[in-house]
């Protein structure tokens, strides 16, 4: 790993810290009132909900939430195969192990968390180990476990990779699905994972 990809590894430690930190700082102060306000908008049909269905028609998530990240890596491990097609193999199962971990870490962590969506908690209250399903956001976990590593491996697109992430994590805080905590803990999820897969790829390379 070069001089520049050490440190985009680092810059992701800080991306991930930083979105963490404003999962923690999120759940006391504007979590609800962020919420409410989503509530008084219109659900449903809207530009944030059309977006999302393309996003998981397109990533195959409304087949299923495991499917993409098992294609990418088998594909990378065919491709593994050819000399000539190593290097995209290798960068293929980067991306691939990092979308499929993250993923997977955010849906066990649901039901372990339990935190009730907005729309279903009652009153306005925020309530946790409640057996809900909002903490994390397995969207977001999803869509920036597949796009961060692609930062990573081509940093001149960084701005557009970024997009389709912070487009669904926008998209579920504005359809009134999850709390500004959700999401904001998926994109540090995924930042950790992605940094940290690559750095155990880069100490690797140094052997």
């Amino acid at each position: 790993m070069g001089r520049d990809q050490r440190r985009s590894v680092i810059a992701f430690t800080s991306v991930a810290a930083a979105f963490g930190f404003l999962a923690l700082a999120s759940v006391p102060t504007i979590d609800l009132p962020i919420a409410q306000w989503a509530a008084a908008h219109p659900r449903g049909g809207t530009f944030w909900d059309w977006g999302t269905q393309l996003l998981d028609l397109v990533a195959l998530k409304k087949i299923s939430n495991f499917l993409l990240g098992p294609i990418l890596l088998l594909a990378g491990g065919a491709l593994l195969l050819l000399r000539t097609t190593r290097r995209n193999g290798w960068m293929l199962l980067y991306v691939g192990a990092v979308q499929f971990t993250t993923t997977v870490v955010a849906d066990l962590a649901k039901p372990l968390i339990g935190r009730l969506r907005p729309e279903e908690a009652i009153a306005g209250a925020d309530k946790w180990l409640a057996a809900g399903n909002s903490f994390p956001s397995g969207h977001t976990a999803f869509y920036a476990g597949l796009f961060f590593p692609l930062m990573l491996i081509a940093p001149r697109w960084t701005f557009l990779w970024a997009i389709p992430p912070l487009f669904i994590a926008a998209a579920r805080v504005l359809e009134h699905d999850h709390y500004l905590s959700d999401v904001s803990a998926s994109l540090a999820l995924a930042a950790l994972v992605a940094g940290g897969l690559a750095f155990i790829l880069r100490r690797a390379d140094d052997y």
